[in-house]
């Protein structure tokens, strides 16, 4: 047991209600601190569960833990956390809910931060997790950048977006000097509390470390209480707490906070209700509204000019009362999804209800916010790139055919790109089991109409696979995915909330043998779903009994041996089919493990076609694939079709490995192109890592010529895999078009939608290795969406994360910010930017042909540096500024055309040491030593 010896420097306050599973969790959480000079306080809101002896147990095991338990329970958060801290022995207090815990360190470093700037309060970062899926976000992390003091909301009034109170550690003697408390009879008491502690204090420090993590668990029948948005009655609350805030001000503050309150209350409070529209029935949005209008009426018209023009949009939808109307520009403003019209009137453009008249409402004055506000003359959103906002793709309807079911859709295209591309078009329908990643089938729909703002359309869900699993519920998620050019986009398909769902395709056995049931309908945001559920009783719990008892047992004694058997037969059949004839007119071709038709490899193609048009290439590329060409074959890497091709053809080409049970035979010639010039340590080099084995028929023993950019390369790649065989000096081939001029910037921007005039920013990092998914997105490690805006409209950010990674387009950034990882050609990325943001990717030696600046945006440098080791300091020899912070970078980005003559002669030396030596012929060069001595003419 821990005994208190003295007065703690920090008391937290632990408040919970019927929640004594996870409240252990939490004390121990601030029991564990590194600081030890802590103790806790539970204040119980008079729980009816077992937290009394959960409680004891604890108190029991430590003595540093104080328990305290109200009378009757107040129905909120205020009353439990003003007892706890009245029982606080620290000179210091913190609030911590029973459903949440702090990070390891979190009292120390608030509490140095606290003391060493004698601040009144500091504050750190919060991390979301989201108990379910496992998917972690950051609260507002671009508060907490940087370590600083501030001196109130005067000094930062954007603290106002961060409400909590439980990221912060409380002087007392601040808290009882201004008699500050949570209120005790009212809801989102946080926002009240937070808002007055900050403007009442002098110092408050900011620490860029997390402190919190916020546990978010999958909705239950009680919701808590910031869950229970559907109520009306939480509106009440909230609307109540603005008031009073609304009242502080005006005794207390300054007009400038009170802008910044109201601002607050519309892009944040107001929002949320706005935003239930999308899969709600209306009524509650409707009583929302009804409450809100004299509330929204009385507010000054530059608070609404200030907001982005989806929310201002909806903003006046909701004045007009028109739900229909407001859940299109919601699914703008929250979903990124373009559903409202466009239209000119008398020289302004609108945003209208696709149902109504467009243009202004003629029962309201132009001038009156029902119409002015949605008003969108020169948002640069309505000239935005297909990709940075998703097309609307919704079910209007459905009709049974037999035990089919055919869903009737429309695409709603208000910007016009499909009907702008053209035929180079493509729409299909995927399904894929909820919490997976990739689908596992696609239907091409049927287009019953195209007009110039869309389609009309339909698809045939049909009985049987893949809608029926061995499970007691299944659920299929269906997504548009819409092709333009190059560019993908793929929606959650969404459901109309005027179709009513109907029974799911279910063949006649699952029906009467299983007793399965199933809809096609939405699902709680709207999106339409395919579900197939058992029904009760005795014959669900023989499905979940198949599936939880018999079907582990036959994956392992009987699927996993027959994949053993049939991976042992393809490999079998591998063998045998190297002892076929080699094809000489036969060449295979991969990029980045099959992944895509880019890279060198693609350029050693193009080469061949044109000069050597006799020999047929096979490319490895994802199932479903389009052939570059007509008379290209695709196969999937580890498909037969690929063992085949590998084992006949006379060429290889590739720009990584194959994989380790290929093996070269006799008489076959294999190209390595390799993917980049290193800056990290490889091969031999790479710490902590065994050497790659040397075999004569595989990996580095089997190729015969490898692509050499430069003699950068030849001394630290080529001496770190010990290779021997054919060098092909100098060049790459996929940096031809960057010097030879075959590609144009114009045209790259043409076919990324971009504009010609615009800013073009291109964002790629290294491959993370903390991430080896592309399963789990990552965010952007600095803050998109102040990036772009410390730039005019026309700026946009592209996203590029290696392969091997996944990076979530964030929300704030969205209309501005286009992902371009299904873009193959890299080429087309770089000639498209205007400036590149990387870290320690290879890409920076192939851009810096094209001599633009580059900025380094390094935030881990040290870790990476002691991780993996690197060729030279890129530090001391980077030919542009390093960032560390989102407003170090953006400085360095606005700065990077100024900066061309500081880093001119870094540049040179630069491009001279590390970067090929490029003529624009490397990949003739490329293919003359693949093809051997028949081929040196070339």
């Amino acid at each position: 047991m821990t005994h208190v010896t003295s007065t703690p420097d920090v008391t937290v306050v632990v408040i919970g209600y019927n929640d004594a599973k996870r409240l252990p969790t939490a004390v121990r959480s601030v029991l564990n601190q590194t600081l030890r000079s802590v103790d806790v306080v539970i204040a119980d809101d008079a729980s009816t569960d077992t937290t009394p002896a959960v409680a004891a147990d604890l108190m029991a095991a430590d003595s540093r833990v104080q328990y305290v338990r109200l009378a009757e329970n107040s129905g909120g958060c205020g009353k439990p956390r003003n007892v706890g801290r009245e029982h606080a022995r620290g000179r210091y207090v913190m609030f911590l809910d029973s459903d949440d815990r702090l990070e390891r360190h979190a009292c120390k470093n608030l509490l140095e931060a606290l003391e060493d700037n004698a601040a009144d309060f500091s504050m750190g970062l919060v991390r979301r997790q989201y108990m379910a899926t496992g998917r972690q976000t950051l609260w507002y992390p671009w508060l907490f950048e940087k370590r600083r003091v501030v001196g109130g909301l005067g000094d930062c009034p954007e603290l106002i977006q961060d409400v909590l109170s439980v990221n912060k550690l409380y002087r007392l003697s601040f808290l009882d000097e201004y008699g500050l408390a949570f209120p005790e009879d009212v809801h989102y008491e946080d926002q009240l509390f937070t808002f007055q502690a900050y403007h009442r204090a002098r110092r408050i420090a900011i620490i860029p470390e997390n402190v919190y993590v916020w546990r978010i668990y999958p909705p239950v029948k009680v919701r808590s209480i910031t869950q229970r948005r559907h109520q009306i009655d939480n509106f009440h609350q909230r609307l109540e707490v603005h008031r009073r805030l609304d009242s502080y001000i005006a005794e207390h503050g300054t007009p400038e906070l009170q802008r910044v309150k109201d601002l607050k209350f519309l892009e944040n409070d107001m929002r949320l209700y706005l935003a239930d529209i999308i899969d709600g029935d209306g009524t509650v949005t409707a009583e929302v509204l009804r409450e809100a209008e004299p509330y929204l009426r009385a507010m000054p018209r530059d608070r609404f000019d200030a907001l982005g023009i989806s929310l201002r949009a909806a903003c006046g939808m909701a004045l007009r009362r028109d739900l229909d109307g407001l859940r299109e520009i919601m699914l703008l403003d929250r979903r990124n999804i373009f559903a409202a019209r466009i239209s000119d009137h008398e020289g302004r453009t609108y945003l209208s209800n696709t149902a109504h008249e467009p243009g202004p409402d003629a029962a309201f004055a132009l001038e009156a916010p029902e119409n002015a506000f949605l008003v969108a003359d020169g948002s640069t959103m309505l000239n935005a790139p297909f990709g940075t906002f998703r097309l609307l793709h919704e079910v209007v309807g459905t009709t049974r055919r037999g035990p089919s079911v055919v869903l009737h859709g429309r695409t709603f295209d208000a910007l016009h790109k499909v009907a702008a591309a053209r035929s180079d078009w493509t729409l299909t329908i995927e399904g894929k089991v909820r919490g997976e990643q990739h689908p596992r089938w696609e239907s091409h729909v049927t287009v019953e109409e195209q007009r110039h703002d869309g389609l009309r359309w339909s698809v045939t869900l049909s009985p049987g696979p893949p809608f029926v699993m061995v499970a007691s519920s299944v659920e299929w998620e269906l997504i548009a995915s819409l092709r333009i050019h190059d560019q993908v986009s793929r929606t959650p398909l969404l459901w109309h909330p005027s179709v009513e769902p109907v029974p799911a395709p279910l063949p006649l056995a699952a029906t009467v043998g299983l007793a399965q049931s199933g809809f096609v309908g939405p699902v709680e945001g709207g999106a339409a779903r395919v579900s197939v559920v058992s029904a009760p009783g005795i014959r669900r719990r023989v499905v979940n009994r198949v599936r939880k008892r018999l079907l582990p047992v036959a994956e392992q004694k009987v699927v996993r041996p027959w994949r053993d058997v049939h991976t042992k037969l393809l490999h079998g059949a591998y063998a045998a089919m190297r002892r076929l004839p080699l094809d000489h007119r036969l060449a295979v071709f991969e990029a980045n493990m099959g992944t895509v038709y880019g890279d060198s490899p693609k350029y050693v193609h193009e080469e061949m076609r044109r000069t050597r048009p006799d020999i047929r290439a096979v490319w490895a590329l994802p199932a479903g694939s389009r052939a570059p060409y007509p008379d290209v074959t695709v196969v999937e890497r580890g498909s037969a079709a690929y063992l085949r091709a590998l084992a006949r053809a006379a060429y290889w080409v590739d720009n990584q490995t194959f994989p380790p049970y290929v093996r070269k035979r006799p008489g076959q010639r294999y190209l390595q192109t390799w993917h980049g010039i290193p800056l990290k340590k490889m091969g031999h080099d790479e710490p902590g890592r065994p050497p790659p084995p040397q075999q004569p028929d595989r990996g580095v023993g089997a190729w015969d010529e490898l692509v050499v950019p430069n003699a950068y390369f030849e001394e630290t790649f080529v001496a770190a895999y010990r290779y021997t065989q054919g060098l092909i000096r100098y060049g790459t081939p996929r940096n031809d078009p960057l010097v030879n001029g075959s590609l144009v910037r114009d045209a790259a921007r043409s076919a990324l939608d971009l504009p010609p005039e615009a800013l073009v920013i291109l964002y790629a990092p290294t491959f993370r290795q903390d991430n080896r998914s592309t399963q789990v997105a990552v965010e952007t490690p600095f803050d998109a969406g102040a990036l772009l805006g410390a730039f005019d409209d026309n700026t946009y950010l592209l996203l590029r994360p290696h392969y091997l990674n996944r990076i979530r387009v964030p929300s704030a950034a969205q209309h501005r910010t286009l992902d371009v990882s299904d873009v193959d050609d890299v080429n087309m990325l770089y000639v498209a930017a205007d400036i590149l943001i990387t870290d320690y990717s290879s890409v920076m030696f192939d851009f810096a042909l094209l001599r633009k600046p580059i900025v380094f945006y390094t935030y881990d440098y040290a870790q990476y540096l002691a991780a993996r080791g690197t060729y030279f300091d890129l530090a001391e020899m980077a030919p542009g500024r390093f960032a560390t912070t989102t407003e170090e970078l953006a400085s360095a980005v606005a700065s990077a055309e100024a900066d061309r003559e500081v880093f001119a002669e870094k540049y040179d030396e630069f491009v001279e040491r590390y970067c090929g030596v490029e003529d624009g012929k490397a990949s003739a060069r490329a293919l003359a030593r693949l093809l051997g001595p028949s081929g040196e003419s070339l």
